[in-house]
């Protein structure tokens, strides 16, 4: 099995209403792992210059993420949301992480993968 892994970062704030209420800004890290038993000519799981720029414009650059979702705007429901979002575009998707800093990040992986 190969896996590849894009690392991309984005600028927003949140607030979470039990936790830290005060919106706050972060520099987010976002992990997109694809994976497959071959490899597509010339020998790759995914064109970077594919999958990069569609991550690109899925991230809410310099945004509130409470005015972009409905949920809570945790890591936690940000890795689902964003695997949600990007599984159609690329079915070699397996995990997505999110973190408000790279030292502490959440993964988002269904099991039927």
């Amino acid at each position: 099995m190969y896996t590849v892994t894009l690392k991309e970062t984005f600028s927003a704030h949140h607030s979470l209403e039990k936790l830290r209420p005060e919106p706050h800004p972060h520099d987010w890290v976002i992990h997109i792992t694809l994976a497959s038993e071959t490899l597509a000519d010339p020998g790759i799981v995914v064109n970077y210059f594919v999958l990069q720029p569609v991550v690109h414009q899925a991230l809410p650059h310099g945004k509130n993420l409470n005015d972009c979702f409905d949920f809570a705007p945790t890591a936690e429901n940000l890795a689902k949301h964003f695997y949600d979002t990007l599984k159609s575009q690329f079915p070699q998707l397996v995990s997505v992480s999110v973190g408000e800093f790279e030292a502490f990040m959440c993964t988002y992986q269904p099991t039927n993968n």
